[in-house]
């Protein structure tokens, strides 16, 4: 029962950001030369912050290493190599039913990091933010959606290597990050025409 789902989990759709094609360099530079740091910017860096403290994602190889991620996904190498967080599961929960329980409430702990992001990105709809502060917040805010993306793969192949009996304890929670990360999808699409749409209108005033 535990392979049948982790391979219902891991065929799950969790489609990449449509919103890729935004993230370009010119983006990636105003992230660093924008000053005026939003509430989205804030959180979506304190996520991916605490993302890489609980060991849910590898610690990240700077903007480059973002914009590799973006284009091709993970490595060979990252995804052959053992799992810090399976170890630490392993370190901090003594039985089986513990380990559960702790990997459960990271994959919840995820979900609504992501989902308070995404609250900060609806608040951006129709203000009066400049194209190139939105565009950086943009960047930002990808960057948690592609965190919780890996974050996911982590908790699936912790999962799958501790071979739990009862890992439909976790489905429940895998399911809401499914959706969290769908909502971010959404809601980071909206936001890049958004930011297009000021950039028109910036051009023509």
């Amino acid at each position: 029962m535990r392979s049948i789902l982790v391979s219902i989990l891991l065929a799950s759709s969790v489609g990449g950001c449509a919103t890729v094609s935004m993230v370009a360099s010119e983006a990636m530079v105003e992230t660093n030369l924008t000053n005026e740091k939003s509430s989205l910017r804030k959180v979506s860096d304190a996520y991916t912050d605490r993302a890489e403290r609980e060991n849910w994602i590898a610690k990240s190889a700077g903007i480059l290493g973002f914009a590799r991620v973006l284009m091709d996904g993970a490595s060979e190498e990252e995804q052959d190599s053992a799992s810090p967080y399976t170890l630490q599961v392993k370190a901090d929960a003594p039985s089986g039913s513990d380990q559960i329980d702790l990997i459960r409430a990271d994959i919840e702990s995820a979900a609504h990091g992501l989902d308070v992001a995404t609250m900060e990105a609806e608040k951006l709809y129709g203000t009066d933010r400049s194209a190139k502060a939105l565009r950086a917040d943009l960047v930002s805010y990808e960057s948690a959606l592609v965190t919780a993306k890996k974050a996911r793969r982590t908790f699936i192949d912790t999962l799958t290597a501790l071979e739990m009996d009862d890992a439909n304890v976790a489905s429940y929670a895998l399911t809401e990050l499914d959706l969290s990360i769908d909502n971010a999808s959404d809601a980071a699409d909206k936001l890049a025409t958004y930011a297009a749409d000021r950039q028109s209108k910036e051009s023509l005033s």
